[in-house]
């Protein structure tokens, strides 16, 4: 926005204060309303990752990005749902390279890395009870380096086929 793009957030939370209120599986645009969509780490939370993919394919007419945690483990699933019962799942790179390709998108970029994630701020962010974030510690505790873990990261650029 500050370098001058037209820019609309769209979340389902009515608290995150999005410039339209919709589930990321049913935008409610035209098809190739915008010249890039995207989301960032925010895709573990939607209902129907695929579907989701789809819509954005729908309504970029260029490309769709997409940045998320990658799978690690079923305690580390444990750990983030136990943290944020909004999370719904983490996907390897597999998964998020056949929804590109079911949604119609070419993987035009793909990039893999670690993102330094401090525990504690994570934690007090969604305010996670003392006994839950225990559970996390203990779930995560092999991840965890001097109060730090890396998170795999996984950005795809996608461009209609």
């Amino acid at each position: 926005r500050e370098a001058g793009a037209n820019v609309v957030t769209v979340d389902p939370a009515p608290g995150m204060q999005a410039d339209v209120i919709a589930p990321a599986e049913h935008l409610p645009f035209a098809d190739g309303s915008f010249d890039a969509v995207a989301t960032r780490l925010a895709a573990h939370h939607f209902a129907d990752a695929l579907g989701a993919v789809k819509e954005m394919a729908r309504v970029a007419a260029g490309r769709v990005v997409v940045c998320d945690n990658t799978f690690v483990s079923e305690s580390s699933e444990e750990a983030d749902r136990l943290r944020d019962p909004s999370h719904v799942r983490n996907y390897g790179v597999a998964e998020w390279e056949s929804f590109f390709e079911l949604a119609g998108l070419e993987i035009a970029e793909q990039r893999c890395m670690e993102r330094p994630l401090e525990i504690e701020p994570w934690l007090a962010r969604v305010d996670c009870p003392p006994a839950d974030a225990a559970r996390v510690r203990e779930l995560l505790g092999h991840r965890i380096v001097d109060g730090w873990m890396n998170l795999p990261t996984l950005v795809l650029k996608g461009v209609p086929k």
